[in-house]
């Protein structure tokens, strides 16, 4: 009897382990996801880095999610470590907050940012049926005397780009617009999402053509 008592303790500690976390595939490329703050979850993507090509963070809504570790290994059937060999790479990543957030990645070698072989999107905590823009968090800015631009915005991980409103019929929406001039050189946190557009005549050489803006808590 003593000895199925001390048992017990073992068999349920071994059966015990560490819960697997959500995966995202290739195959949810520009889907939504919805995962808990707090929780971790994993991008997994095919990858054969003896090509010279790896999967490069592109954009990641800063303060929302972390970027925890990401790992590359060569699939089970090539062990052995065959010359050419393919496998996938794992990223891991953390929802800190329970806000609308990005992540934007290419497959790409790093010394060449213009040949890119594919491309990943998705969003974490959207809407139902998300649009797909990307969205950060920060402030707008007045640019400098004599720029041959406008506005510019900074998110909260300090990355920086040219802004505007989207056009219809060439001509910017003046809703849009008008929060623009609102809130540039204010402290106000702010909630912006549209279409990044980089290798621009811009801010940094990048500019969002801005769909949304709207206050948020700090």
């Amino acid at each position: 009897m003593k000895k199925l008592i001390w048992l017990l303790p073992i068999i349920l500690l071994t059966g015990c382990g560490s819960p697997k976390l959500q995966q995202i595939a290739l195959s949810a490329n520009g889907v939504d996801h919805q995962i808990a703050v707090g929780n971790s979850f994993q991008v997994v993507l095919p990858s054969n880095q003896t090509t010279g090509y790896k999967w490069e963070m592109v954009d990641l809504t800063s303060g929302v999610l972390e970027q925890v570790k990401n790992d590359y290994r060569v699939s089970k059937q090539y062990a052995d470590n065959v010359v050419g060999a393919g496998g996938e790479e794992t990223w891991t990543f953390k929802v800190l907050k329970d806000e609308r957030s990005h992540i934007v990645m290419e497959y790409r070698r790093p010394w060449n940012k213009s040949d890119v072989a594919n491309k990943f999107a998705v969003t974490v905590n959207g809407n139902p049926g998300d649009d797909g823009y990307l969205t950060y968090f920060g402030v707008i800015k007045s640019a400098p005397t004599g720029s041959t631009y406008n506005d510019y915005f900074v998110s909260e991980d300090g990355t920086e780009f040219g802004i505007m409103p989207y056009e219809i019929n060439k001509i910017g929406d003046p809703g849009i617009k008008s929060r623009i001039a609102e809130f540039t050189d204010k402290t106000t946190r702010l909630e912006i999402r549209g279409e990044l557009v980089e290798d621009t005549a811009d801010h940094k050489g990048q500019k969002l053509i801005v769909r949304e803006i709207a206050e948020k808590a700090k």
